[in-house]
């Protein structure tokens, strides 16, 4: 992996060191900071093939960050760095996009081998457009355009809708959770009190109604489910 240049960004200076160094031995170009906001800067002044991030951090915390690199890059790979193992975290952090998780302390060579593994895995699969388009029993989405088609009709959706929608379509014939929806399209959970998520999965249900071969169930306690009919 000589020709791997890694962003860590941690404001455990001591440790932090000790894992620049040791990925630097085996082989990575690594670039060090210790705060969100310094991270970020270092972000835009040169290309990274991946970024690994503490969650508790001054200044610009680890989700932000992620947030802002995937807003510029949504391919590089993030791996995020916590002393905390919450569910709730967990979930935030693989909805903003990150490809792995690591719980504080860890094992650098463990490290390593994660970055090794995702770096491996995004070389095979560069070259993978993300998927915008689906097709729903008798209906297309296009979230790129925010247009959904059902019975000749085009449908314009808003952001949420859009959102939303994708997700369930990504999840077609499989509950989507509550708490992954609603991180998904509301990144904090500060951001979307006040909002009501089965208010929109019912616009969308509204939107499909005339599509016999869709169905959008609500699952309580777990989520909802979009079926795909045959």
């Amino acid at each position: 992996m000589n020709d791997v240049h890694l962003l860590l960004i941690d404001d455990e200076v001591q440790y932090s060191e000790l894992t620049k160094e040791y990925l630097e031995m085996r082989g990575c170009k690594v670039t060090l900071k210790h705060d969100g906001m310094a991270g970020m800067d270092a972000f835009k002044q040169k290309p990274f093939d991946l970024c690994v991030l503490d969650v508790k951090m001054p200044k610009k915390d680890g989700f932000t960050l992620a947030a802002e690199i995937k807003e510029m890059n949504e391919t590089i790979p993030i791996i995020f760095l916590t002393g905390q193992s919450l569910k709730e975290d967990k979930i935030k952090g693989l909805t903003i996009g990150a490809d792995d998780y690591l719980t504080k302390p860890f094992s650098m060579e463990e490290l390593y081998l994660r970055i090794r593994a995702i770096l491996k895995r995004v070389k095979i699969h560069e070259k993978v457009q993300v998927i915008d388009q689906f097709n729903i029993g008798c209906s297309s989405f296009d979230a790129g355009l925010r247009e959904l088609a059902v019975m000749d009709k085009v449908i314009k959706l808003t952001s949420i809708e859009s959102k939303l929608l994708k997700m369930l379509c990504e999840h077609e014939n499989k509950v989507l959770t509550r708490e992954v929806a609603m991180f998904g399209i509301w990144g904090d959970e500060e951001a979307f009190r006040g909002y009501s998520l089965n208010v929109y999965v019912s616009k969308i249900r509204k939107f499909l109604k005339e599509d016999s071969k869709v169905e959008i169930l609500n699952l309580h306690g777990e989520g909802y489910k979009l079926i795909s009919k045959l």
